[in-house]
């Protein structure tokens, strides 16, 4: 009983951090740095894309400093509690929710594989940039360079 209540303890502890990571992480994602100066598309599309970079950084981090697999997947449960949450905002019905969200799902794993096969290739991440955050739409060089440094050098 008292070790239940500990893991109880630690759980809601880890989720609350996570959700506050989240948070800082979106909040991070809004600034107008990403719609103006990157030129992102400043649409829902653009949004997610520019949340999911983040939440791709973030992740990336938090698996360099090791031992932090449970706060990597209280992380991603937020980003797809968030996903719900929006779609039942926007009037999307119960019925519809779950198969939107699966679908949203399958692509932010998609882009998480593609970062992270492309990290470390300047080549390769200005080509999954283009193909994820700019929907492969034509991008200027300095906007898509504000962008690599951005990613390049991010540090929360």
């Amino acid at each position: 009983m008292v070790i239940s209540r500990l893991h109880s303890l630690f759980s809601s502890a880890s989720k609350r951090e996570a959700q506050e990571l989240y948070i800082a992480l979106v909040e991070q994602s809004r600034k107008p740095f990403f719609y103006t100066i990157c030129a992102v598309p400043d649409t829902l599309d653009g949004r997610f894309e520019i949340i999911l970079l983040h939440v791709f950084l973030k992740l990336k981090l938090l698996k360099a400093q090791g031992g932090q697999e449970t706060l990597s997947r209280l992380l991603l449960e937020c980003l797809f509690d968030d996903m719900d949450r929006n779609l039942r905002e926007m009037g999307v019905g119960d019925m519809g929710v779950g198969k939107r969200v699966k679908t949203m799902s399958k692509a932010a794993f998609g882009r998480l594989e593609a970062y992270t096969s492309a990290y470390g290739s300047d080549d390769m991440l200005q080509e999954a940039l283009k193909r994820n955050v700019y929907r492969g739409e034509e991008v200027s060089a300095t906007a898509l360079t504000k962008l690599m440094g951005y990613v390049q050098e991010y540090q929360p």
